[in-house]
């Protein structure tokens, strides 16, 4: 008989055997979420009453590095173990953005507790991008509404709003000018990469379709793919840029520079870190020797730490502003 197999569903079933699970193992995992889901007791108690070999599937199927503890679990991360591996079932029980899966914590974005109409919105605005920009694009999304989880000189914890605030027509109308903040931020540091014209196009998409916002105001006239060829676009086409257009001051005026260079001093903003973590992704990215699963993690890892540099010069620049307004 097989057993539970139909509680999958076939993205679940996919995802399984990317992780190397074969038929009969499918068949496991699917028989234990289907006990699993009638079941009164707690997802911790039901996991006490596997056997050994029963855990060890279950970890198999998380791809979770180390062997399930379960002494160590919460609520969130139990719950998470008898979850759908696409994703559709999980829990974020304490709304702070991070999703606990055994003993692991993942990012995910839209969060778990958004609403269906976000969730829609996020998969069409990001339909054409390969699956690695789809996650480095989610953790820079996460991070405008989260904050960055991790202790950094600078940076302070950002307080989660309860779903039904977050997703206000206020709250989304917020979280669009902070993007918009943010992508002028990046412009104005790395200039027009791939990714910041990645960037603008899901915003494009992604607000247009959760807001009453007009769509416009993040796209450059041209977009050019090298510095000095953006120079002579933005020059070309200053008449013709839209006002919102030409908030994103790139490129800067030889004193602009000036300018900003003393400021990155005084700040301690340093672009040259992060051309060195961008070198870093493009050698991972080129490396034969890596699974396609080691490079998406090491990938993400990079891409978490430029994010955070990012994350500490806008932190860092506010707090410059707030003390010349003292002046």
């Amino acid at each position: 008989m097989n057993y539970g197999v139909t509680i999958l569903s076939a993205e679940s079933v996919e995802r399984l055997q990317t992780r190397q699970l074969n038929q009969q193992e499918i068949t496991g995992f699917a028989a234990i979420l289907s006990r699993a889901a009638g079941q009164q007791e707690s997802a911790t108690q039901f996991l006490q009453s596997l056997s050994q070999d029963e855990l060890k599937l279950v970890q198999k199927a998380h791809s979770l590095a180390r062997p399930i503890q379960l002494s160590a679990l919460s609520q969130e991360g139990a719950q998470n173990l008898l979850s759908q591996p696409d994703g559709s079932d999980l829990v974020d029980l304490n709304n702070d953005g991070l999703v606990e899966v055994g003993e692991g914590k993942t990012i995910h974005f839209p969060p778990v507790n958004a609403p269906a109409s976000v969730k829609v919105a996020w998969q069409k605005a990001t339909a054409e991008l390969s699956e690695f920009d789809k996650m480095t694009l989610a953790l820079t999304m996460h991070h405008m509404v989260y904050g960055v989880h991790i202790d950094l000189p600078g940076v302070s914890p950002k307080a989660a709003l309860p779903p039904e605030q977050q997703w206000n027509q206020t709250n989304i109308k917020a979280l669009y000018d902070y993007a918009r903040s943010n992508l002028q931020f990046r412009v104005n540091m790395e200039g027009w990469t791939s990714y910041n014209k990645m960037l603008n196009q899901v915003y494009e998409r992604f607000f247009s379709a959760i807001t009453t916002l007009p769509a416009a105001g993040l796209t450059p006239t041209r977009v050019a793919t090298t510095q000095g060829n953006a120079i002579s676009a933005q020059a070309s086409n200053a008449e013709t840029t839209t006002p919102e257009v030409s908030t994103l001051k790139s490129p800067l005026s030889r004193q602009q520079q000036i300018n900003q260079l003393l400021l990155d001093t005084r700040l301690g903003i340093e672009r040259d870190k992060i051309k060195e973590l961008e070198e870093k992704m493009e050698a991972v990215r080129s490396d034969s020797t890596l699974s396609s699963m080691e490079k998406r993690d090491k990938l993400l890892a990079l891409q978490a730490s430029i994010e955070q540099l990012i994350k500490q010069a806008q932190q860092r620049t506010i707090e410059e502003e707030k003390r010349r307004a003292t002046l």
